[in-house]
């Protein structure tokens, strides 16, 4: 796509967002994200064929970006946070929108079309997130911030564990403030258990 193509690309997923978020998936049509998009309702379908494909577009663009937040976060550049503090951060920036989106007035009608459209492109987001984490706390166990071996896990297994359980801590769709004191309490307990002793491995 040109340049022009993709800035129309981009501001149609943005005000499909915005549209979605303000009158629902079901209420919102073609036109009213044309309209909202600045665009003509015949100039949409030649970016989108319906409103599904602009929904499953939108989930899979709010991913990416989510994605790069979180590779940035977790970049061993950032000398002056601890790893829990990168892992606190990345989960919470993972979680964070679908909160937001879930207590908006039609977050339940939304939430079912993102199972209905967005499983798989959920189920990639999820293992994306633990390969970064795996990354980072394999990164943090070689330099001796972290010891694995303390609670008998690979880096794979505690992204895992960490993703799963802070999976379970937004289940009830609690308010993100909520949600990020009980991710922290989390991340503290279970950071706790890979204390490196001072002596090393």
């Amino acid at each position: 796509m040109s340049i022009s193509d993709v800035s129309k690309h981009n501001g149609i997923l943005e005000a499909a967002f915005t549209q979605f978020i303000q009158y629902g998936f079901q209420k919102t049509t073609m036109a009213d994200i044309a309209n909202a998009a600045n665009i003509s309702r015949p100039s949409i379908y030649t970016y989108f064929d319906n409103k599904e494909e602009i929904f499953k577009a939108t989930c899979i663009k709010i991913n990416e970006l989510s994605h790069q937040n979180i590779a940035q976060l977790l970049d061993d550049d950032n000398k002056n946070w601890t790893v829990k503090n990168k892992i606190e951060a990345a989960l919470s920036e993972h979680y964070f929108r679908f909160l937001e989106i879930s207590k908006s007035p039609h977050g339940s009608e939304l939430y079912d079309e993102h199972n209905r459209l967005c499983g798989e492109i959920a189920q990639q987001s999820v293992k994306e997130l633990r390969n970064l984490m795996t990354k980072a706390l394999k990164r943090a166990d070689l330099n001796g911030e972290i010891n694995l071996k303390n609670i008998d896990a690979t880096a794979g297994m505690a992204a895992e564990i960490l993703q799963m359980s802070t999976a379970g801590l937004k289940a009830e769709l609690p308010p993100v403030k909520t949600f990020q004191k009980r991710l922290k309490q989390f991340v503290i307990i279970f950071f706790a258990g890979l204390e490196a002793t001072k002596s090393g491995k």
